[in-house]
């Protein structure tokens, strides 16, 4: 089970927490001794193989992290690049990376399934897309949402808290809506298509969202757009992923609460003509060739297309769930296939 810094630990789980340390280092060695033999299912480097074993370790045993502003705090101390957080409201905060007066903005739903904060591999990704922007000659900012984790705050809480983000930006900015891109990976993957089907099909408990135009454009790595808790038609293979099945149903049931599921948490259920108005110029669908969300992200993906014809789906060869981010928390920085077409399609859009 996954943990936010701010949740207490139960006597139990403090007592787990060297057995569950000790189990780590057991799975590091194990995987150092059994990747020297990987096959074409498992990660590309020997590096990546024992950091995707780590992780699945962890987040299956005891995983304590600091809320995603305090590990913004720490990568701005770190970098010394320029600190600006604005308080949205309810617990939710927007932290720029980049010139907040940039002629475009990428407002980004960190994923986590929901439990997790935004770990540093996120703020040194952003970094990349907007150091690389500015190579190409243009202008480009993050505006990074953190919001309140499940199971402190259940649906529709953090979906509130994407759109105000969004709400915050078209306010307060200059910015018109062509100049403005949605961003979001796994779980924040879910977010954008919640903040996409909200602006075409007002939710009943958010305000709705007035545009001026279209979206620039909207980009969805690994979405997690079915909250499913069982696979028993599919042949899951999660020794080249760094994410397992079994914390689907813990993290959806955190997630949901007392919920029911709906088109905004399940956007995989939604018919085509659902997407059909979301206002927005063209959606980029990514993912990793060996992640264990590859089918429901196919599938997902050609029913999107068939709504909304100007979406793509790309996939990384032999990349794991959120391999541009994730590869980078683990600490390579060997930029990805999904990366590079990331940066791709944003330069084409940019201006």
């Amino acid at each position: 089970m996954a943990f936010n810094k701010a949740i207490k630990l139960s006597l139990r789980e403090k007592l787990d927490f060297f057995p569950a340390l000790v189990s780590i280092w057991i799975t590091a060695v194990c995987a150092l001794a059994t990747g020297l033999w990987r096959s074409s299912n498992q990660p590309k480097t020997l590096f990546l193989h024992i950091g995707y074993a780590v992780f699945r370790k962890m987040t299956a045993r005891l995983y304590v992290t600091p809320p995603s502003n305090k590990i913004y705090e720490q990568y701005i101390k770190k970098t010394k690049r320029l600190s600006q957080t604005i308080e949205l409201g309810k617990g939710s905060f927007g932290h720029w990376i980049g010139d907040a007066n940039a002629n475009n903005v990428l407002i980004w739903y960190h994923g986590g399934g929901f439990v997790l904060s935004a770990n540093m591999g996120y703020f040194k990704y952003f970094a990349n897309l907007v150091d690389y922007a500015a190579q190409h000659n243009q202008s480009l900012a993050i505006f990074s949402l953190t919001y309140t984790l499940a199971p402190q705050a259940t649906y529709p809480t953090q979906l509130r808290a994407a759109v105000n983000c969004l709400r915050y930006i078209l306010d307060n900015t200059a910015l018109q809506p062509s100049r403005i891109f949605l961003g979001g990976d796994s779980a924040g993957g879910n977010l954008v298509g919640g903040v996409l089907s909200h602006l075409a099909h007002p939710h009943p408990h958010i305000t709705p969202v007035k545009l001026a135009g279209n979206l620039a454009g909207a980009v969805m790595i690994a979405p997690w757009t079915l909250l499913d808790t069982e696979f028993p038609d599919r042949e899951i293979d999660p020794s080249g992923d760094l994410i397992t099945p079994a914390i689907a149903g813990p993290w959806a049931r955190a997630y949901l609460g007392t919920a029911t599921r709906d088109f905004y948490t399940d956007l995989s259920t939604a018919e085509p003509g659902w997407y059909s108005s979301f206002p927005v110029e063209t959606v980029l669908i990514c993912a990793g060739g060996n992640e264990i969300l590859l089918p429901i992200i196919q599938d997902f993906a050609a029913k999107f297309k068939a709504g909304f014809p100007s979406s793509e789906l790309f996939v990384g060869r032999r990349e794991g769930h959120v391999a541009p981010i994730y590869n980078l928390y683990i600490g390579d920085t060997t930029e990805t296939e999904q990366g590079k077409r990331v940066k791709s399609w944003l330069l084409d859009l940019l201006s």
